[in-house]
């Protein structure tokens, strides 16, 4: 396989279209991608994007309908006066990923840009971006709307891959920018990128010299950015149909949290059960006595909380809900009150830097004298 540095001065150095004529269009740029690149994107399905995402829907599925989207601004934060100067799509055409960049080279050609964004719009019926419900989207109807070309702009579906990436990717990586994805997840990093931080500085720059050459960096790490969101929409999808097989045991514990959560248990308590053979023991079997107590199969929360109590995890949790078993499921409180005497032990054992939370300790207090209640109750009885 070509290393990624000799692919992307391929794809840098295929050919532009010229700039054209300031008085009718923009500058459009056109670069092709070999799908072969892209991760297998060509074969994602509406049912593997509706387990990365269970809020997504459409009419139809065809991922050669799919506009990958993203803008670059004269602005980080968005507001009034700012402006998305340049506009990266991508979409699928035969067997490559088409991307083309419209760039306003002025102010002036910003109806010319938003016209071209909004003639490609009838071809698509979804728009996948990084973060681009909250900026991108929201930046360019407000544009459209400034120029009177509101009615031009469509309300598509949308999938937005922040999200589904810190549900899967947070607890290992920490922040989830799509340089962090690119590196650490795609095995794609970049050299010599131009930060984002620096490309409004950039095209100020570049008006004021009208000097090209200071926007070809940003037209490469825009270009990048769309690459980048069709090979994470392929990736995010391969983790969700085999989330068990990820080579780190905490992306594998987060994605069994998003399939509890969109409601696929069972393979998220597999997920557990991986999870549950490493550091992360302790968070998955909690996971694994919550799931299997909602399902109100108590034997099994039994079962993983004294596992728990073995090994000295779960803190007060495993305690807490032996407790309760033992209370209501087993009519024992006189076992009850072992557990929950141990659990007031626990949490008296901790050293001063631990947090204690006061509301556990009294409700523990109350769990005892309700027990030693409940046992002298029946002490009456028996004599």
């Amino acid at each position: 396989m070509r290393g990624l540095r000799e692919r992307l001065n391929a794809i840098s150095s295929a050919p532009a279209r010229p700039a054209a004529s300031a008085a009718d269009d923009c500058f459009v740029r056109e670069t092709r991608v070999p799908l072969s690149e892209i991760g297998g994107i060509e074969r994602t399905t509406i049912a593997q994007v509706r387990r990365v995402d269970p809020t997504f829907s459409t009419d139809g599925w065809d991922v050669r309908r799919l506009l990958f989207l993203d803008t670059e601004t004269t602005g980080l934060s968005g507001g009034v006066g700012t402006v998305a100067f340049l506009l990266g799509l991508g979409f699928i055409e035969g067997d490559e990923l088409i991307i083309r960049q419209l760039l306003m080279r002025d102010y002036p050609e910003e109806p010319l840009l938003l016209e071209r964004f909004a003639s490609l719009l009838p071809r698509f019926d979804a728009y996948v971006t990084f973060n681009g419900k909250s900026f991108d989207l929201p930046l360019l109807l407000s544009r459209m709307t400034m120029h009177r070309m509101r009615g031009r702009y469509r309300e598509l579906p949308h999938l937005d891959l922040l999200h589904p990436a810190r549900r899967i990717w947070k607890l290992r990586l920490g922040r989830c920018p799509l340089s962090a994805l690119e590196e650490t997840v795609l095995g794609e990093g970049r050299e010599d990128d131009l930060p984002g931080a620096l490309v409004p500085e950039r095209y100020f720059s570049y008006l004021k010299t009208h000097d090209f050459s200071l926007l070809e960096d940003v037209l490469r790490h825009n270009m990048l950015d769309i690459r980048s969101l069709a090979v994470l929409l392929a990736r995010l999808c391969q983790v969700m149909d085999a989330p068990e097989q990820q080579t780190f045991c905490e992306d594998v514990f987060s994605a069994g949290r998003a399939l509890e959560r969109f409601g696929y248990v069972e393979e998220a308590r597999r997920c557990y059960h991986v999870a549950s053979t490493s550091a992360l023991s302790e968070r998955a079997r909690v996971c694994l006595a919550t799931s299997y107590r909602r399902e109100g199969d108590f034997a099994r929360v039994q079962r993983e909380c004294q596992e728990m109590i073995a090994r000295g995890e779960g803190g007060v949790f495993p305690y807490v809900e032996m407790a309760k078993i033992c209370e209501h499921r087993l009519r024992d409180p006189a076992r009850a009150m072992r557990y929950t005497l141990s659990a007031m032990e626990y949490l008296a054992s901790l050293p001063p830097w631990k947090e204690r939370d006061p509301q556990s300790m009294e409700a523990l207090e109350y769990r005892r004298r309700r027990l030693h209640g409940k046992m002298m109750q029946s002490n009456d009885r028996e004599g």
